[in-house]
């Protein structure tokens, strides 16, 4: 893993010292001279969109936060616990009986959601465009998006007597993660007018994703599951960042328009081909990781504006 990270490394490095070589400049042509622009050079740009991560069934990697406590966490402090060895932990037993106000409680073999599901969450990005020549480039970039995954889980409250109903009571489980997704790609343009263009992009993706938290709640407490017990009452988070870092393949479609002054516009599409992996990545006696490790569709929609190179005569010929 630390190999493959100094490699893209290394690969970025180049790439940015090659780059620095080309002309910093976005000529346009005279109507009657051509199409469009006489781009060559490296641009910039600032992405912001919609990131929505992978939904399936049983594979995404919702399911590491669903509270049934399968994963290692890989921390040298803190364990991912199941909701029901957390609830038991110190006095929290206690606490819990207090709220729902009974004598006793269980959790269901059954208690634990296998469709945990990501909210679409906000995506903002950089973008690095080392354009050879109108219609050829390569790009770097790097966008985030914090996520955050919710479900469900069961409990039994009360002792249940023969010929009663099961006082049977639903509350949330919830995970938070933060991924990066770092790009390398080639980009072609396809003009359709000289102020407009197909854009497809494709390359290669690496993915560091982070864990925040993990947490379940009952009535309107929250209870952590990624945590530290030092005894009744007495909880510390992890010690290390909980991240892991992933490579795979991408592809974007997208739409341009061309101004000459104000910066372009683009409208685009991701879909990536990311290796998503959570919690430790030992693997046990049987050869299985001990944390989450698989391959997963993911894609975003955002917008991209592409700042002009001329912006700063731009700006001051305004004033």
């Amino acid at each position: 893993m630390k190999i493959a990270a100094q490699i893209l490394r290394s690969t970025l490095f180049l790439l940015l010292i090659c780059q620095t070589q080309l002309t910093f400049a976005q000529d346009w042509l005279d109507e009657e001279e051509g199409w469009g622009p006489r781009r060559r050079g490296i641009e910039f740009g600032l992405n912001m969109g919609v990131y929505q991560a992978n939904n399936g069934l049983y594979t995404s990697s919702a399911n590491f936060y669903n509270g049934d406590g399968y994963f290692e966490l890989g921390d040298n402090t803190a364990t991912l616990y199941s909701i029901e060895e957390r609830m038991y932990l110190g006095t929290t037993d206690e606490t819990i009986q207090n709220m729902l106000n009974v004598s006793s409680f269980e959790i269901p073999y059954d208690a634990y959601s296998l469709n945990m599901m990501y909210n679409p969450s906000m995506l903002f990005g950089l973008k690095m465009v080392g354009f050879f020549n109108p219609e050829a480039a390569i790009v770097l970039a790097a966008d985030v998006a914090s996520l955050k995954a919710k479900g469900a889980y069961t409990i039994n409250a009360g002792t249940i007597q023969p010929g009663q109903n099961t006082n049977t009571r639903v509350y949330g489980v919830f995970g938070e993660e933060r991924r990066m997704m770092t790009m390398l790609g080639f980009r072609t343009s396809f003009y359709i007018t000289d102020r407009s263009s197909w854009v497809f992009e494709f390359g290669e993706i690496m993915t560091a994703t982070r864990i925040e938290r993990n947490y379940f709640n009952v009535e309107q407490a929250t209870f952590d599951l990624i945590t530290q017990f030092n005894g009744p009452g007495n909880f510390n988070g992890p010690t290390s960042n909980l991240t892991n870092f992933g490579f795979g393949q991408y592809a974007t479609i997208g739409l341009e328009a061309l101004f000459e002054e104000g910066g372009n516009l683009e409208a685009n599409f991701r879909l990536s081909r990311d290796r998503i992996k959570l919690g430790s990545q030992e693997e046990d006696f049987n050869g299985d990781v001990k944390g989450y490790n698989m391959i997963q569709w993911n894609f975003a929609l955002y917008v991209t504006w592409m700042i002009p190179p001329h912006i700063g005569d731009f700006v001051r010929a305004s004033f």
